[in-house]
């Protein structure tokens, strides 16, 4: 399966994880029904008869029991997911993280960053935050609903007992959860067993009380005694069925990640080996956290210990996996000091990227496109190293920090033409922070002596820093990024892709409940999108209506008269934008491949064409990698299109 088939098989699995869900709350209802009819029969000396439950309680209570049973399950998963509605941050703090990628503390927190950024480099995804956990064990997560919002987590036991190559395979699994749909899934499973484990918390509260209530009232103690160990036999009951529901949905996916990890490294040996480290280190991978048990599935091994039968196990067993990546595996597990792996980071200065393609032929997007979309290939996974590493070392540092982060992301909107760059300067002067200008002018020489194709990456290398912005810093960034786009009256389509890209990795989705999801309202909206690439790709009307009609085609749509290049607005590409976001998986890839025969009338997208491809999938929560060709390309500088859109 590709991308978008894992991702419609991950909205199935929400269907029927909910439709568990919903059996094991029946279940639950059963159960609670039969224990107080038994209570009610007992207290009357009656004999208990199963099929007298509906005379002895009467109706109406069994109505009641079944709606306060809901509604209680109903609200305890709403809240946890209320708590969860920040996505990966919220699952990594209550865990006890510390995020590293704005400073990370030494050489072990360092390389971890690096890993993960030439991760989501190679697969084009914004950089997530990296969490690190004080924890001996070795283990790892990734958590979140979407990729704008995923974190990954690593232990300190992960980051220095593990080489560069076993951290790369357990942070290549940790994506594979993210690609496939996994983390969403995940904060669901949390959010809905919370509902059903609140009802044994509310019995252990009863017992509680009536332990320490007073002594002359012994009736009421023993029926507060009474009620208590009645919703914990109901409340643990019904974990004893969510868990085992968390058991086979999480269990399988681990065997995927592990291959999928192989796929993207092409080294089973890394991820093997840090299945095998964890064997062979008295932490193992058990986290001291006294939350660890509510997000056990989520883990890259297991965090708790082993229980009864390995019944609730949330993981396969570690030699099961390691012989599934190694057959030749000899069954002993090395062992692991405690003193760790020796961490050493290196980094090459001014490494030339090599292997970016300048033009491709169609075909090859379109392989790109129904490929290796959520699943990078080993050249591109180095590609992500060169890429990071011909990245100046005072630009890294300067996209991981909140305050020069912004000069960054100011300069990369900034025009070709040098009169437009001056302009553009004497307005940021005016409006933005002195220190930030300041910071521009120092770095100004390094961005524009930058590869083309290292500023999306440098672009995603921001995002977890501006995120730190607190809301009036952000709101101001936000308003300057918009006039600095309206400073010359136009905004070409790469400006454009480069804004969107940035809110959604901070803003996440606009409101859906505004948008229409009908299928004329996605058919519209592919037109728009088509109408405004075509518009940006080709001066004349003549070969601009060419390269519609091309795209309408490839997408069996009827040929329609081609709009305006005045009606392009950024308001109009934004909404359609959000209505084609929610198109069904299946259906995402068709629009690209679209897009990408509108790019071309020579059956070949030029680079600067594939990056706004690439830009377009990001808003459309389908990370691209970047497309490789057997050239490389030597293009510095920030050439860009001359068509412009509205404004």
């Amino acid at each position: 399966m590709n991308f978008f088939e894992y991702q419609d098989k991950a909205r199935r699995n929400t269907g029927l994880l909910v439709g568990l869900f919903f059996t094991a709350v029946v279940l639950l209802i059963a159960i609670t029904t039969l224990l107080a009819a038994a209570a009610v029969g007992w207290s009357r000396g009656q004999p208990f008869n199963v099929a007298q439950i509906g005379p002895l309680l009467g109706w109406d209570t069994v109505a009641t029991i079944a709606l306060t049973i809901a509604a209680v399950i109903a609200l305890g998963s709403l809240y946890k997911l209320r708590q969860l509605a920040a996505g990966g941050r919220a699952v990594a703090e209550s865990l006890g993280g510390r995020k590293i990628n704005i400073a990370p503390q030494n050489d072990a927190e360092r390389r971890a960053l690096n890993v993960v950024e030439e991760m989501a480099i190679a697969s084009g995804t914004p950089v997530p935050d990296v969490y690190v956990l004080d924890d001996d064990a070795i283990n790892a997560f990734a958590a979140g609903y979407k990729p704008t919002d995923a974190v990954v987590g690593l232990t300190r036991g992960c980051i220095e007992k593990l080489n560069r190559d076993e951290l790369q395979g357990v942070v290549a699994h940790e994506f594979s959860h993210i690609f496939n749909g996994d983390m969403r899934l995940n904060i669901r499973i949390v959010g809905l067993l919370n509902g059903i484990l609140i009802i044994g918390m509310l019995g252990y509260w009863l017992l509680r009380g009536s332990h320490f209530s007073s002594g002359r009232d012994n009736r009421g103690r023993a029926a507060l005694f009474g009620i208590g160990a009645g919703l914990m036999v109901i409340g643990y009951t019904g974990t004893f069925f969510g868990n085992l529901i968390k058991s086979a949905v999480s269990r399988q996916r681990e065997f995927l990640a592990d291959a999928s990890a192989v796929q993207f490294t092409r080294n089973n040996t890394g991820i093997a080996g840090a299945l095998k480290k964890i064997g062979g280190y008295s932490g193992g991978s058990q986290l001291a956290s006294s939350q660890a048990a509510e997000f056990s599935h989520m883990y890259f091994a297991s965090g708790l210990k082993k229980s009864f039968a390995n019944l609730f196990a949330t993981h396969p067993p570690l030699n099961e996996r390691i012989t599934r990546l190694d057959p030749q595996w000899n069954g002993r597990f090395p062992t692991v000091s405690d003193s760790g792996a020796g961490i050493a980071v290196t980094r090459e200065q001014d490494a030339q990227v090599a292997g970016f393609a300048a033009a491709v032929p169609f075909e090859a997007v379109a392989d790109a496109v129904d490929n290796r979309i959520g699943n990078p290939s080993e050249q591109q996974v180095r590609y992500g190293q060169q890429l990071l590493a011909s990245v100046p070392a005072a630009l890294q540092a300067a996209a991981r920090d909140p305050f020069a982060a912004r000069a960054l992301v100011y300069r990369l909107l900034f025009h070709s033409d040098a009169g437009e760059q001056e302009q553009q300067r004497q307005l940021l002067q005016q409006i933005a922070h002195p220190a930030v200008y300041r910071e521009l002018q120092n770095l100004d020489a390094q961005v524009a002596a930058l590869p083309s194709c290292a500023r999306l990456p440098l672009l995603d290398l921001c995002v977890p820093a501006l995120k730190e912005l607190v809301p009036q810093q952000y709101q101001v960034f936000k308003r300057n990024l918009i006039k600095l786009l309206r400073s010359d009256g136009r905004v070409d389509l790469w400006e454009w892709a480069l804004y969107r890209v940035l809110m959604h990795a901070i803003e996440g989705s606009p409101d859906r409940q505004r948008l229409s999801s009908k299928s004329a309202a996605h058919n519209d909206a592919a037109r728009f999108i088509l109408a405004a690439v075509a518009h940006a790709g080709q001066a004349d009307y003549l070969p601009a209506k060419r390269a519609f009609e091309s795209g309408l085609s490839a997408m069996q749509l009827p040929i329609t008269p081609l709009p305006a290049a005045g009606d392009i607005t950024l308001q109009r590409l934004d909404k359609a934008i959000a209505i084609a976001a929610t198109l069904r998986p299946l259906q995402k890839p068709a629009l690209l491949k679209a897009m990408a025969a509108t790019m071309t009338h020579d059956g070949v997208v030029e680079a600067e064409e594939i990056e706004l491809l690439r830009a377009v999938a990001d808003s459309l929560d389908c990370p691209m990698p970047p497309v490789l060709g057997g050239a490389p390309s030597n293009a510095t500088g920030t050439t860009q299109t001359e068509h412009t859109l509205t404004s």
